[in-house]
């Protein structure tokens, strides 16, 4: 491909960020909030705004547990500077 079309491509992406969409992320850590999007992106629990009890817990004869751990969660952008909206866990 010719050098000025993959520049102006390139421009063109930069330019038009996608719409915001719903994102999966898995709940890695709590009661210190942490999500894990992708492999090597996280968000933490200030940049999350959640719509449930994110730490949830209950307890078992083994002691406390947190139910929403290692679950997959769905998260809305909403903002430029990498904010999330926690909408629900996926089940």
């Amino acid at each position: 491909m010719d050098a000025v079309i993959e520049l102006a491509l390139a421009i063109k992406e930069r330019t038009n960020p996608a719409a915001y969409s719903p994102m999966f992320g898995t709940i890695i850590e709590l009661p210190e909030l942490r999500i894990r999007l992708g492999r090597n992106v996280f968000v933490y629990a200030d940049d999350v705004k959640s719509i449930f009890d994110i730490c949830e817990t209950r307890e078992t004869e083994s002691g406390i547990e947190y139910v929403n751990l290692n679950k997959e969660v769905v998260l809305l952008p909403y903002s430029n500077d990498n904010k999330f909206i926690a909408v629900g866990v996926v089940v």
